[in-house]
């Protein structure tokens, strides 16, 4: 199974847009977000993810897989009444989603980091919304991961 946290952890480390300037963080959802809100008065920029989504078996060709859904965050803090500043920071984080899914597309390609199972068909992204944390902006993307599960049929786990 692919390590989300590990692998965003470390793409955090080495973009260099990111590296320094963005502290990374584990979250439970849009809803918790407890990482960025427990550093909010002392980091101004955050990369986090949450691996913790609801997952679905689904049917593909041949065989059956979960896909699971990971979503990543990047938020930057910002002057809640300038404008001007809000629209730096969202051009800012959408330069970094750009650059994290364009890393794992080239990851996926080249079959490294267990990436073979990344749906490459189809990652949405999404505007934080309104005046989130006080005077926070940023991005949030979705992707998928399709991995192969066994689901034969064992006789001897059930009783009679």
């Amino acid at each position: 199974m692919w390590n989300a946290i590990s692998y965003f952890e470390t793409l955090n480390g080495k973009l260099k847009t990111t590296k320094d300037a963005y502290h990374f963080c584990r979250v439970s959802g849009i809803n918790g977000l407890e990482e960025v809100l427990a550093n909010y008065m002392v980091k101004n920029a955050f990369l986090a993810v949450d691996d913790s989504d609801d997952g679905i078996t689904i049917r593909l060709g041949g065989g059956y897989f979960n896909r699971r859904s990971i979503v990543v965050y990047v938020l930057k803090k910002y002057k809640i009444t300038d404008m001007s500043e809000r629209e730096t920071v969202l051009t800012e984080t959408r330069s970094i989603r750009n650059s994290l899914i364009s890393k794992l597309l080239v990851d996926a390609n080249n079959n490294s980091e267990g990436l073979n199972y990344l749906n490459k068909e189809r990652i949405p992204y999404h505007e934080v919304p309104g005046y989130f944390a006080a005077g926070t902006a940023g991005i949030y993307f979705i992707i998928t991961i399709d991995e192969p599960v066994n689901l034969a049929y064992n006789a001897n786990d059930w009783t009679t």
